[in-house]
């Protein structure tokens, strides 16, 4: 089979695997949101944004430098997975100490629950690390049970909390374990299914090595987590955890489809990286083909996002106040899904300079327009910022890719898909007041029927999905 089959067919296993996953997930943020209600749920959200702000110093770029290396020479991985654990538990410890620092100093009121956001950082941070073995062995049927393994558990250990009325930090505890079942899952499968040694290994001088090329990633990725989340500590302090509760609870709606690049990327990553020292004419051509892929992907969940936001909300029992910044956070989906193709790219053509730069212009940029638009519009300055910051990594990646590699003709490439996004938002504009039951299929039908009618995939394209989606003999 091609690679681009190859990589298609894992990546749909991913993201449809991750899909019913997420439904679960979903689920249970509705229930959290019942279950505790917008002050407590914003105390939850700011608690797992702080988490996962310091979680990045856990990584500090070692795991995708890990896939990188490993994807292009396989008798690597022994080595750099031991040294990595053993990295991640010492990187981790300085974790601990900056979130404590940082929640004693920015929000007292989480302090006391420092333990709590601790462990879900660990947890997070292995399980991540020993599932990116799936991705580098191409073995992905293993990650797609382990994803939804893993909601399964969520879904059932939410369900037990809210039965005995547990409080919202519980909740921190809820999902770490969640975490450490797909921690347990990834060692079995390693060790018993597939009989690999996991040896801890702590090599100063090796690691010092994957540091300096790990480290300038880790500063681009570093400061996108923190303008990603920037938005939610500058409404704490500015204004409250109820309008946190508020914004974050818009924000699910965006996660509930912001996984689908990250997941689809993740299983081409090996790909690109391979592609890249085979020659820039076929790397051209797997970004192109990655960035129209997502291309077709966002441009109707924006829309539809837009057009149907009250229904949404309503029918998930969402906070009302949620509605106008789900609207304005919509046109974000478009540029956060492409902008992963840009961000892949870079990264395996070992542009990591270039990508720090670019992380730190967005966060330039967020921080400007989150000062100006919080203190004046409160919740929905910030959402209004999340859009236009994406808006501006999006030029800069382009700007940069055309430096690097080639110029993709931004507009020429998708104008199909973006006429067939169009149709389908004028069918939706019209019945968008009947019931999501029926929006939603008659949307997805229009959609898919204007791709076909318009050509907006290739016969060149078609083949690549044919040989996706078949099964291997």
């Amino acid at each position: 089979m091609s690679l681009a089959s190859r990589t298609l067919r894992n990546s749909a296993l991913v993201v449809g695997a991750r899909a019913l996953a997420k439904v679960g997930v979903f689920l249970v943020v509705v229930l959290l949101w019942r279950h505790l209600g917008d002050e407590r749920y914003g105390r939850f959200a700011a608690m797992v944004v702080y988490a996962t702000l310091a979680g990045v110093i856990a990584d500090l770029g070692l795991q995708t430098v890990f896939v990188r290396d490993v994807s292009r020479d396989r008798t690597l991985l022994d080595r750099y997975l031991g040294n990595l654990l053993s990295a991640r538990l010492v990187l981790s410890l300085v974790a601990l100490v900056i979130l404590s620092a940082a929640l004693r100093l920015l929000a007292p009121a989480l302090f006391p629950y420092t333990l709590g956001a601790f462990v879900l950082l660990l947890t997070t941070s292995y399980s991540s690390l020993l599932r990116a073995i799936f991705y580098i062995r191409g073995r992905l049927g293993y990650e797609a049970v382990a994803i939804l393994a893993e909601s399964g558990l969520l879904i059932l250990l939410t369900l037990f909390a809210i039965s005995r009325h547990a409080s919202w930090d519980a909740f921190l505890w809820v999902y770490a374990a969640s975490y450490l079942f797909t921690c347990v899952l990834a060692v079995l499968v390693v060790r018993l299914g597939w009989r690999d040694p996991i040896a801890v290994r702590f090599e100063p001088a090796f690691l010092r090595k994957l540091l300096a090329s790990g480290v300038p990633l880790a500063l681009g990725f570093t400061i996108a987590t923190v303008y990603a989340q920037l938005d939610v500590v500058l409404l704490q302090l500015f204004r409250n955890f109820q309008m946190v509760g508020w914004y974050s609870a818009a924000n699910k709606y965006i996660d509930a489809v912001a996984w689908i690049p990250q997941s689809a990327m993740g299983a081409v990553f090996p790909a690109l990286a391979i592609l890249s020292i085979a020659g820039k004419e076929r790397l051209v051509y797997a970004f192109v083909k990655s960035y129209k892929m997502l291309a077709i992907l966002a441009i109707p969940l924006a829309v539809g996002l837009i057009l149907t936001a009250g229904s949404l909300v309503h029918s998930t029992r969402g906070f009302e106040q949620s509605i106008g910044a789900l609207q304005l956070l919509a046109p974000s989906v478009v540029f956060l899904f492409v902008n992963n193709a840009f961000i892949y790219t870079l990264t395996a053509m070992n542009r990591q300079a270039d990508f720090t730069r670019l992380a730190l212009a967005s966060l330039a940029l967020n921080v400007a327009l989150n000062l100006i638009l919080i203190p004046l519009y409160g919740y929905l300055g910030a959402a209004a910022a999340s859009s236009l910051t994406e808006l501006g990594l999006f030029l800069g990646a382009w700007w940069l890719l055309r430096r690097q590699l080639a110029a993709l003709p931004v507009i020429s490439s998708v104008a199909r898909v973006l006429a067939s996004g169009a149709l389908m938002g004028a069918v939706v504009f019209v019945i968008r007041s009947w019931t999501l039951l029926l929006v939603i299929p008659i949307a997805a039908a229009v959609y898919v029927a204007a791709l076909v009618w318009l050509e907006a995939v290739d016969r060149e394209e078609w083949a690549v999905v044919r040989g996706g989606l078949k099964l291997r003999p």
